[in-house]
């Protein structure tokens, strides 16, 4: 069980714990706190730090207006904290998927010389994992891209596919479970010269999945990798032999996608990915 050094909501915290975090000698960031002298307005570094939070088993905290090495409370102004909370927010309601539930909360933890720390105390998922799209932008290649990120050894870092998969099943309280076959050089009727890949799932589990999204994962020689996801209608609305989505599957219930080939070879070129690949679902 990893222990979070002050245990309590962000909305209680006044300058008295942020002298306990200084005089701590073990004061450097951890798996629970991070520090930030100021936003350097980059977003993509933002929602990172949020995700890998999230994605933690407790939360926790990021501390603006505190030096991490060595450790100093520096504070900024009243007015350059409300822009900031407004900044965050914005910006965290942005390509997280799902949205943040429950969403961070910020406080304003005044000092004595009238400037302030902003704190901003990031929930854990109960179960699943937080994403980060690539692009909001439906009509951008990048709109079916994931990330991952969590948390370790005080650092945020990204996880592999495989590592999704396992998180994913480790978090989930029901061990709902859906077997995945991919097969290649597939064709359909109408569509006889068109060489597709289909992606089949069954619901092997007892109870009842709720299925909003599928598609695959690629990598390549180099480790390199890509998610691609297939939300219907894609840039292709004529594979009409998708799988409406959401769909709701019982124990053996299937669900079908397919993905023609000359479109994976364009996205293995746009991402700079080579032969061979593998992929999962």
């Amino acid at each position: 069980m990893i222990l979070l050094r002050i245990d309590k909501p962000i909305l209680d915290w006044t300058e008295n714990e942020l002298k306990m975090l200084q005089n701590d000698p073990h004061n450097l960031e951890d798996m629970n706190i991070e520090y930030k002298e100021h936003y350097n307005r980059d977003s993509s570094e933002l929602r990172r730090d949020v995700v890998s939070f999230a994605n933690s088993e407790v939360g926790g905290y990021i501390l603006y207006g505190i030096r991490d090495d060595p450790f100093e409370i520096i504070g900024t102004t009243r007015g350059e904290v409300d822009k900031l909370k407004n900044t965050i927010g914005h910006i965290i309601n942005q390509n997280i998927d799902p949205r943040l539930d429950p969403p961070p909360i910020s406080h304003p933890i005044y000092l004595y010389n009238n400037l302030y720390v902003l704190g901003v105390q990031i929930f854990p998922k109960q179960s699943g994992i937080y994403a980060i799209r690539r692009s909001s932008n439906p009509n951008n290649t990048d709109f079916r891209l994931y990330s991952f990120w969590i948390r370790s050894d005080g650092r945020k870092r990204q996880l592999s596919m495989e590592e999704v998969n396992s998180y994913i099943i480790k978090t989930d309280p029901y061990k709902k479970r859906i077997d995945v076959k991919i097969h290649f050089n597939t064709f359909l009727p109408n569509r006889s010269m068109e060489r597709l890949i289909s992606i089949n799932g069954v619901n092997k589990s007892v109870r009842p999945i709720i299925v909003s999204s599928y598609g695959f994962h690629v990598e390549d020689n180099n480790d390199k990798g890509l998610a691609l996801f297939i939300q219907p209608p894609n840039k292709h609305p004529g594979t009409r032999f998708n799988t409406h989505l959401p769909i709701k599957l019982q124990d053996g219930d299937l669900c079908s996608a397919y993905y023609p080939i000359e479109d994976l070879r364009e996205d293995l070129a746009d991402h700079k990915l080579t032969l061979p690949i593998t992929i999962k679902g």
